[in-house]
């Protein structure tokens, strides 16, 4: 697991971001997706999320499939 890389969360200010690995779940359309083990970081004190760049390929791989075409 990768070390926290925001110091300080966007959303409130606070400082107890946490990099997280669990499940994540999405609505995309008509159907929830569930990703197992997703790795991102969480603030404990508004409960925002933030995803990296690796962590959004994963969604975009579930949600698309793994062929899409990548910027």
């Amino acid at each position: 697991m990768k070390t926290s890389t925001l110091t300080r969360c966007p959303a409130c200010g606070s400082r107890s971001i946490r990099r997280v690995r669990k499940p994540f779940r999405a609505r995309v359309g008509t159907r929830t997706i569930t990703i197992p083990n997703l790795e991102r970081e969480i603030c404990p004190d508004c409960k925002e999320e933030f995803f990296d760049r690796e962590a959004n390929i994963a969604i975009d791989a579930y949600c698309f499939g793994k062929s899409r075409q990548r910027a």
